[in-house]
């Protein structure tokens, strides 16, 4: 058995390497994250590269996107297309020319070769070994490889479309420390000749990946466990080029309530997924890292919040966990409160007004003004807040009035109505002062005081439950408070 031994420890070098086909998703920031903590806790250095040889699926704008949105989170790289490094390019598609160099030297250490076969003879050739073995773990047959050396020239004079494919070594068992798993083993007859060089040029994935990795240096490889079949195939191609490979851990998949794979398609989760969905609903970059962190990560202590900082100088790989971790939505919503709450007025009130801006106060004259007051009735939630795009229901009732007729007794009617009479004659608006008014109309009337004020915030709100009454009295406005009173749609019982 061949045991394959990684790079010696020097510099700690490790990458995180998306393809720019859609928005950043949590699994991908997690597996960012974990490969920024260990560089970061052992002075080394992250890579931001960018995997965008599915020509037809990229897009610049997704580039873009999750750069900045890792910037967002904290995740800053320290070589990537929107740095300068002495390792790049640092996208793909610039690099054929050196994918091509090293094409050329498997080809003639006739360690690669052509395939002539076209898609259709593949699919032919799959149905038959099918319906032969009744098994579906097929085999490229390796007909081309039997092609002589003349037959070959003759197909590539006359342009004959072709895909090279690594030559596999016959009958050989191969083993890695998997930094995650423990050992690791595979054999070689279990992997077919794979394609290293697409019909259009393009360098397939594992070929590009092991040429990159080892030119940008990269010592350590953390990515999710459905990337092990690809190590193997890394593996017999890293011994092919006669290189070291580096350290491989595989984390664990992330799933669903259900214990499944999580999909995008997933009914309670597919909103939440990506961090441009968790920007738009106002989760904050520290929350979504904290929580990240121990979706497949253990302190070994009963520590839960963590900052990026703490997050580096705890983190280890030994805290890895191998079996799946389920995205909790309750636990992310946890995590974000937590944070709202550590938030200062300023930076709340920012918040808020993003989600909140916009809405129409016909009362409040200037920008200045309305801003102070969107403050106010937003930090009335925050204890309850999740996230901020909650604002936009829970506050509802400040920026509309309830339409709804409300039926009540005749004693009720009184009630109201010296409880107006009252807050119209408050000299000072003021919530102290609303308090009073409402307990003395209570004791006056000899009203239950949670039957009372039920009613009323049942009139100004339309709603039965909210924040502590007399600050919705006082942030209503008593213009405003007054309208409502009027306008509402009372019917005897």
């Amino acid at each position: 058995m061949l045991k394959i031994s990684p790079l010696p420890n020097s510099l700690i070098r490790t990458r995180f390497a998306p393809s720019p086909t859609g928005e950043l998703h949590i699994g991908g920031v997690r597996t960012a994250l974990f490969n920024y903590l260990f560089a970061k806790q052992n002075d080394g250095q992250f890579i931001l590269r960018i995997e965008d040889t599915d020509l037809e699926r990229n897009r610049e704008i997704f580039v873009n996107n999750l750069y900045e949105d890792l910037l967002w989170l904290g995740l800053k790289p320290d070589e990537s297309i929107f740095q300068t490094g002495q390792h790049g390019p640092y996208r793909q598609t610039q690099r054929l020319d050196v994918y091509r160099k090293y094409i050329e030297k498997l080809l003639a250490e006739k360690k690669a070769y052509y395939c002539f076969c076209s898609p259709e003879e593949l699919a032919q050739e799959r149905e038959k070994f099918s319906q032969e073995n009744k098994r579906s773990n097929y085999q490229y047959s390796r007909k081309c490889l039997q092609l002589s050396e003349k037959e070959t020239q003759s197909f590539l004079h006359h342009k004959k479309s072709y895909v090279l494919r690594l030559k596999i070594p016959s009958a050989k068992n191969y083993s890695f420390t998997d930094l995650v798993r423990g050992e690791v083993n595979f054999r070689s007859q279990d992997i077919e000749d794979f394609v290293l060089l697409r019909q259009n040029g393009i360098p397939n994935f594992n070929f590009a990946c092991v040429v990159d990795d080892y030119l940008m240096k990269i010592s350590h490889v953390l990515r999710g466990e459905e990337h092990l079949s690809n190590t193997g195939k890394q593996l017999v191609l890293y011994e092919a080029l006669g290189w070291k490979p580096p350290w491989f851990g595989h984390i664990s998949i992330i799933l669903n309530q259900e214990k499944k794979k999580l999909s995008k398609r997933d009914p309670e989760t597919s909103q939440w997924q990506l961090i441009s969905q968790l920007r738009a609903k106002g989760y904050l970059p520290e929350a979504i890292v904290n929580y990240l962190l121990l979706l497949g990560w253990h302190p070994g202590t009963t520590q839960e919040i963590f900052t990026l900082r703490e997050a580096i100088k705890e983190f280890k790989l030994s805290g890895l966990h191998a079996s799946g971790a389920v995205y909790d939505l309750e636990k992310l919503n946890w995590y974000n409160n937590c944070y709202i709450q550590q938030l200062g007025e300023k930076e709340f009130a920012e918040y808020a007004w993003q989600f909140l801006g916009e809405k129409n106060i016909d009362w409040l004259k200037s920008e200045k003004e309305k801003k102070e007051w969107v403050k106010e009735i937003s930090w009335l939630f925050r204890p309850q807040l999740n996230y901020f795009a909650e604002l936009i229901n829970l506050t509802t009732y400040f920026f509309q009035r309830p339409a709804q007729k409300i039926k009540i007794e005749e004693n009720e009617v009184l009630w109201l109505k010296e409880l107006r009479e009252q807050l119209n004659q408050l000299a000072k608006w003021e919530v102290e002062n609303i308090k009073s008014v409402l307990k003395s109309v209570c004791l006056s009337n000899q009203a239950p005081q949670r039957d009372f004020y039920l009613l009323v915030r049942k009139v100004l709100t339309g709603t039965d439950k909210g924040p502590e009454l007399p600050h919705v009295i006082y942030l209503l406005n008593k213009e405003e408070a007054e309208k409502r009173f009027k306008i509402i749609n009372i019917t005897k019982k």
